[in-house]
């Protein structure tokens, strides 16, 4: 919001001390007036726009604070915040509808291993206990049931114990260098739904690319920018080595297309841009493409995921249910 009120106001005409001064007047967050204050304090004191927004950069973080630079520097500022904000709502657009794709899948999920719980905590002992006393030979899935519900019983402190230490380790060795780069290598191989993932560093990727280098930024720059956009190290070492390579001159979708992990399509979009002259309209394009297909793909699993996970649910309550069953009308049939 206040993003697309600044760039507004700068594209009106309104000179950028005016315009903050229109929107602190607003008091939308006491926090951001706050900042958006002191910010206004730096211009009155001589300082440019990138100068004032960089000493109040806890408040603002780099990527806002880089984007205030290009354009600045290009002389389209208003247009450039314009672009931002807009990638910026898509994003949180984006982000509303993962959470609604997941919630469902997430909550089914918990539901199943709540009951799986208090079945093997709560049920079972106590059939465990009568089938013991009837000297009965039990069926194999009602046995596999009762070692399940046995193994849980003696040893879930010491499973507990380990899914924590495991846990803790983790994040002591994330906050090291050399094992946070493995770890985000190991995440970003192995984690499931890859495909999916790479849409939207993709996505990412071509906005930001877009809005940078119709702002007038150098294509050097703007790599050095976006890739301190991204959390992962090892995207992080991949957008170092293709810096690397431009810097040797290499052409834009050569260097992607030697980084590995970008889909042909991308590096495809990029050298028809270069070779016709056109890279910002094929950014813009590959932005929407990227966008679109991202937001198909999660409705796509989150279809899938539901039914999935219920007939998980059924099987697993069936087999308890038949494992429990089975032995308790075997007993009764062996009365008559």
């Amino acid at each position: 919001m206040f993003l697309k009120q600044l760039s507004l106001l700068l594209n009106s005409g309104i000179s950028l001390d005016n315009a903050l001064s229109i929107i602190i007047g607003q008091n939308i967050d006491k926090k951001l007036t706050k900042s958006l204050k002191k910010v206004l304090d730096n211009l009155n004191n001589g300082l440019n726009a990138y100068e004032s927004f960089y000493k109040e950069k806890e408040s603002f973080g780099p990527m806002l604070i880089s984007f205030i630079k290009s354009g600045e520097e290009s002389g389209r500022l208003g247009d450039v915040l314009d672009e931002f904000s807009d990638f910026l709502f898509v994003t949180s657009n984006n982000k509303s509808k993962i959470r609604e794709a997941f919630i469902y899948p997430i909550v089914l999920l918990l539901v199943t291993i709540i009951v799986i719980g208090l079945i093997i905590n709560l049920v079972m002992p106590t059939f465990i206990a009568s089938f013991k006393d009837a000297n009965m030979v039990l069926p194999l899935s009602t046995r596999i049931l009762i070692s399940i519900s046995d193994f849980f019983s003696e040893y879930w402190i010491l499973i507990l114990a380990m899914i924590v230490t495991t846990f803790l380790m983790l994040v002591l060795f994330y906050r090291k260098d050399d094992y946070r780069l493995a770890i985000d290598y190991a995440l970003f191989k192995y984690l499931p739904l890859k495909r999916f993932r790479m849409l939207n560093v993709e996505y990412k990727l071509t906005s930001l690319l877009y809005i940078l280098k119709s702002g007038g930024i150098d294509i050097i720059k703007s790599i050095g920018i976006i890739s301190a956009s991204y959390r992962n190290t090892y995207i992080q070492e991949k957008f170092y080595y293709i810096e690397k390579d431009l810097l040797e001159g290499r052409n834009l979708s050569e260097c992607f297309d030697r980084s590995e992990i970008f889909s042909n399509m991308l590096v495809s979009m990029l050298e028809i841009g270069e070779t016709s002259g056109k890279l910002e309209e094929s950014l813009k394009k590959a932005s929407e493409y990227y966008s679109n297909e991202y937001i198909y793909k999660l409705k796509k699993f989150s279809k899938l995921a539901e039914p999935i996970l219920i007939l998980i649910m059924a099987f697993i309550v069936g087999f308890v249910v038949f494992s429990v069953t089975i032995p308790m009308f075997d007993s009764v049939n062996s009365l008559y």
